[in-house]
Order: structure tokens, then sequence, then C-alpha cells
């Protein structure tokens, strides 16, 4: 905790204190009239509800970052009827009208979460950019940088290539001993960072505008190793962003439903992400039998999407896969 960002380690310690001498906290009410004020400001309760340290008390972090400053009021009040003997050493003064009710309408996005977590971290923790886009890196074979890094690639000049789904963090230009000019990218996925090499001119250009939009993409990549390293060399030939390729791939998410009034949170959700090639199908268990029912072909489906659904009452399962397109003959 004390690595977070803006939080400080002696704060943290005193926190920790608290909770292992009185028993852990049972819910931000608790966690209010506990704290001492004194030890916490708004942006440390901001940052570890960013970085998920409230997730055992209520997961809607985005409602307890905008209710910081009334955790505080609490905790300062609580402190002042302590301090002055209108209440017990430890929560036992309880103001009238204190309980925290977070916003229900504040909640964010699978990109939001990561943003504020990596803000937190320094890095993304428990979830990365290109998850969203699983669906599409798992269609096209790709694999993560760890993996690649276990292959045995000899050290004799050879190279293997691989196709990688990547954030492309930083790309800048360099020169080479030679006098000869490169991008040097600064990539990562879920498994970790790497750097990566790349002498095509174009495609640097390509590098260059995904660092700058803080996008995500295929790379196609050639791996070789040099005597004496470790891990392999990785130099891109070409990156793909997964927007223009969630555009022309087809894909299929199938919503397995227990009760039909999953159908009208189903309808808002999907209204919104229209213009793609899609599919969409619900599946529902009726008196007489299973049902499956088309909903459209022209959705943009992704990752965060999925995540939503799978949150509506009444939803038990959603798989997103490939869409097994059929052909029609033609004369």
């Amino acid at each position: 905790l004390g690595a977070l960002k803006s939080v400080g380690e002696g704060a943290m310690e005193k926190l920790i204190v608290e909770r292992v001498q009185n028993g852990p906290f049972a819910g931000l009410d608790d966690l209010a009239k506990r704290v001492d004020p004194r030890l916490l400001n708004k942006r440390q309760l901001e940052t570890l509800a960013a970085a998920g340290a409230f997730d055992g008390l209520d997961q809607n972090r985005a409602g307890i970052h905008a209710t910081a400053e009334t955790i505080l009021a609490i905790a300062a009040r609580t402190h002042e009827q302590k301090t002055s003997g209108q209440g017990g050493l430890f929560g036992d003064a309880e103001p009238a009208g204190d309980a925290i009710k977070l916003p229900p309408s504040v909640r964010w996005t699978l990109s939001q979460r990561m943003d504020q977590e990596k803000e937190a971290f320094g890095f993304y923790f428990s979830a990365h950019p290109v998850d969203r886009h699983r669906h599409i890196a798992v269609s096209h074979g790709a694999r993560a940088y760890t993996a690649l890094s276990e292959l045995n690639i000899p050290d004799d000049g050879s190279r293997a290539g691989a196709t990688m789904a990547v954030l492309v963090e930083d790309a800048r230009y360099r020169t080479s001993a030679r006098g000869k000019r490169f991008m040097m990218a600064q990539c990562s996925d879920a498994s970790g960072q790497f750097m990566a090499t790349c002498f095509d001119d174009q495609v640097s250009k390509d590098l260059e505008e995904a660092a700058k939009a803080g996008g995500c993409g295929l790379i196609t990549v050639e791996l070789d190793r040099k005597p004496g390293e470790d891990t392999p060399r990785v130099s891109i030939k070409r990156i793909q962003p997964f927007e223009g390729l969630a555009n022309l791939a087809r894909f299929q998410v199938v919503v397995t439903i227990s009760a039909m009034s999953a159908f009208a949170g189903l309808a808002s959700l999907l209204a919104e992400h229209r213009g793609a090639r899609g599919e969409v199908r619900v599946r529902a268990q009726l008196p007489d039998g299973e049902v499956c029912i088309l909903l459209g072909r022209d959705f943009l489906l992704d990752g965060e999407l999925v995540e939503h659904i799978e949150s509506l009452h009444g939803v038990t399962k959603v798989e997103l896969k490939t869409s097994e397109t059929r052909l029609a003959l033609v004369g």
C-alpha cells in the first residue's frame, strides 16, 4: 500500500495497526469512524480507491473515489467526539445520519478502471488494455511476450516470426552506431513490458501514431537472440490497430439468460454498440425447451461490452467467440 503514488508508508502502517488490533473493517462507515483523519487526506483516499484497496468493503471504486470528502468528514467528526470525551475509544461514537451512501450511477468502465489503476500503481494491475480485444488476438494466434521469451530461439542468427497483441506505450526515433535511423518502441501486454525496434519507415510512423493515441493492436514481429542474451530481441514488421480489425472481423456473443427481464438491460447496452459486424444471440429456457434468438449482426463487440453484459441481472453466462460465417451461393 505504501508503494502507491501519493499514499505514504507511514499512514498505511498505522491503518494496518488499527485493523490488526481492533479487527477487520466492517464497511466504509466503520472505516470512517475508526480511521484517524490526521493520517489520510482526499488524495490518499482516492488513490487507495483507484487501486482497489477498498474492494473488500465495496467494489464500486468510482463511488468511493467520488465520496472521499464525505468519508473524511465523518472521520473528522467522529475523531472530534472521541477527543472531546463524547464517544468511546474505537468507534463507539456514531453520529446520526452519517451512513455513507455511494452514488449508484457513478461507475467506471473497464478502460477507466485500468487508467485509474495505472495512475495509482504506475502500471496496469488487474487488467490490461489489450484484454478487451482478447477475442481478436486469439483469432489471430497472438502470443504473450512471456511465452515468446521462453522459446528456445538459437543464437545462430536465425529468426522466428510471431504475432502479438500489445499496447504501444511509447515510440521514439533513435540512430544506430552506423548512422541508420530506426524506431524504438516500448510495448506491453498483460504479461509485462518490453522494448522493440522497427526499421521500416511506414511501420515506424504507424507505431508513432499508436503511441500518441495510446492505441492497441496486433504486431507482426521477428525474434532473434544474440550469444549471451537471455531474452530474444523483438523487431516489429507490421502493426494493425484493433479498431480496424474489429470492423473487418465477424464475432459472436452468446448470452444465456435465466430471466426474461434481462432483455431490457441487454437492449439498452447493445443500442450503443451498433455499426460493426458482430453477432449477438440470446439463449433462454422456456417451458417447451431452450430457444436461441438472434438479436442482430451489426454490433461492435469487445471485452468491455461482455463485462457489462455479465453484470446484468438475469444473465448467467456470456460467450465471445469467432462467428461461423456462412457463404451464400450466387447465380
